[in-house]
């Protein structure tokens, strides 16, 4: 049984010098780790890199070996199996972790029992990087850590979808129907290489289609919608509303909040926190519902088919019908994602 505080899984084919940085990051940057590395089938010069380090390391490595090119989410499943530690990692063999970007997830972990997957800074997120701990769609396989607690529950990744988005997303709804959540949190940022695709791209493409139809088939499609809370809206209603639209955004629900300026600063500040999937809009100061209405249909535009959400029950949406009243959202939202 390892002492080790977390277990680092590294699928590993070929790419020698990158994969010789990987692991001397998270060995130098990890401390009580242990490195599992899962080799499928590199060149001798990569085999020769993976066992110096494993004899150097004794039992804080684990070196696996494939004859072949298994596959990322296979390696990572197989490592992952192999696993004992509190906390088990997933790095790309292509990813530099920096000086303490294990311990403020560690913390956070700590701190939110129901924190299942926890993903630091990475420098390829397109967003802007979060400044407070952020509930995500998924998390990464540049980085992230798992709660053995989740894993338990979860297993490891699905293989019959492709090594991208839809698996990681899949593996996210697996972690939330068992109650673990995936939060992006707040570390020095780990720097990604964007990923080399193998294989045809008619074989990427017919495995993307393969994922998108396994997923919707498993979980739906979600809907986006856009909420109107007016003036005069308190903080603790604004709790109230964001903690019913969570539910929904953590099944692939979107929603565009707007607000009045003031309670937007409020709600930012409020110790909640929030999901990608809800957007909160400042409504111009100082300006007529008219206005105001311009914010709503530049959303409107870059989203057909949105549902128009009065937020506070007796007040219409302010720019037109039909809209829905905010207890009808919330009915459909506790019917249609009732285990959690």
């Amino acid at each position: 049984m390892t002492s080790a505080t977390i277990d680092i899984v590294v699928p590993i084919w070929n790419r020698p010098n990158e994969t010789r940085n990987c692991l001397v990051n998270l060995i130098s940057y990890t401390p009580g780790a242990r490195i599992v590395m899962v080799d499928s089938g590199s060149d001798r010069e990569t085999e020769r890199i993976l066992q110096e380090l494993a004899d150097s390391l004794e039992e804080n490595a684990l070196l696996l070996h494939d004859d072949h090119n298994i596959g990322f989410v296979r390696s990572a499943n197989r490592g992952l199996a192999h696993c004992e530690a509190p906390y088990l990692a997933l790095v790309r063999s292509g990813s530099l972790v920096p000086p303490g970007w294990f311990e403020p997830l560690l913390a956070f972990a700590e701190a939110h029992p129901d924190a299942g997957i926890l993903v630091p800074s990475l420098s390829n997120q397109r967003a802007e990087l979060p400044r407070e701990p952020l509930e995500m769609e998924s998390g990464s396989f540049c980085a992230m850590v798992i709660t053995r607690e989740a894993y338990l529950a979860c297993q490891g990744f699905d293989e019959g979808m492709d090594d991208g988005s839809w698996c990681l997303k899949d593996y996210t709804r697996r972690a939330c129907a068992a109650g673990f959540f995936t939060y992006a949190v707040p570390s020095p940022q780990v720097l990604c290489e964007e990923e080399v695709r193998l294989g045809s791209q008619k074989r990427r493409d017919e495995a993307l289609q393969r994922s998108i139809s396994l997923f919707t088939e498993r979980w739906g499609t979600g809907r986006s919608y856009c909420v109107h809370l007016p003036d005069g809206t308190d903080a603790t209603l604004l709790r109230h509303k964001l903690e019913v639209l969570l539910k929904g955004a953590r099944h692939g629900d979107r929603y565009w909040v707007l607000l009045p300026k003031a309670l937007y600063h409020g709600a930012k500040g409020g110790g909640l926190f929030l999901h990608e999937n809800i957007r909160l809009v400042p409504l111009p100061r100082f300006c007529t519902i008219a206005r105001q209405g311009r914010v709503y249909r530049e959303i409107v535009a870059a989203c057909p088919g949105i549902v128009s959400v009065a937020a506070v029950d007796g007040i219409p949406f302010p720019w037109g019908d039909p809209y829905l009243p905010f207890t009808e959202l919330a009915e459909r939202i506790r019917a249609g994602y009732p285990e959690t």
